[in-house]
């Protein structure tokens, strides 16, 4: 049915895949190259004025990463196909593709906004929680 879109995807993956190969050796020539600029304690002091996010790739604790939005946002697309499904099979009528392209399109974009709205909420409330507003 969606045959069209796989030659897209593969075509996505495939330059991800090239610009990240790219991003890794850029970053290793930068950072060896800072390192041999720099000896003993400037180095240390260098490294220390860098932003978290700069050297390791895991968020600090206490913030919520992107996960949660994501988590949240699958899961409303999830429960939107469901809600579409269990709507066209209560129906009595055989609806048509049109009627039926609708239902699961209008289900899946409202319970999937209603997830990222899920997430908002839960990550506001953790940063009150943390005291960051």
């Amino acid at each position: 049915m969606f045959n069209f879109l796989t030659p897209i995807f593969v075509l996505g993956i495939i330059t991800l895949g090239i610009y990240k190969v790219f991003e890794l050796l850029v970053c290793r020539q930068e950072r060896r190259m800072i390192i041999e600029k720099m000896e003993g304690a400037a180095l240390a002091d260098y490294l220390k004025s860098l932003p978290a996010g700069r050297l390791n790739t895991v968020a600090p604790v206490g913030t919520v990463p992107g996960v949660l939005k994501a988590g949240c946002l699958l899961l409303g697309l999830g429960f939107g196909l469901l809600f579409g499904f269990i709507l066209l099979n209560w129906c009595a009528c055989d609806p048509s593709y049109e009627m039926r392209s609708a239902v699961y399109g209008g289900s899946v974009l409202c319970f999937g906004g209603l997830g990222l709205v899920v997430s908002f909420i839960v990550e506001r409330s953790l940063a009150r929680k943390d005291g960051k507003e």
